[in-house]
């Protein structure tokens, strides 16, 4: 392993992670949004 693809590795791994976030917390708002317009129409 070189340095440099290291350094490479650390910096996406935060991006990673907050992608993965993202999408669960998407993910989230569209169930909790389909279940609010159930219960209102």
């Amino acid at each position: 392993m070189h340095i440099m693809t290291i350094m490479a590795l650390a910096n996406l791994i935060p991006l990673a992670i907050l992608w993965g976030l993202g999408v669960y917390t998407l993910i989230l708002l569209i169930k909790a949004l389909k279940i609010y317009i159930n219960k209102n129409s």
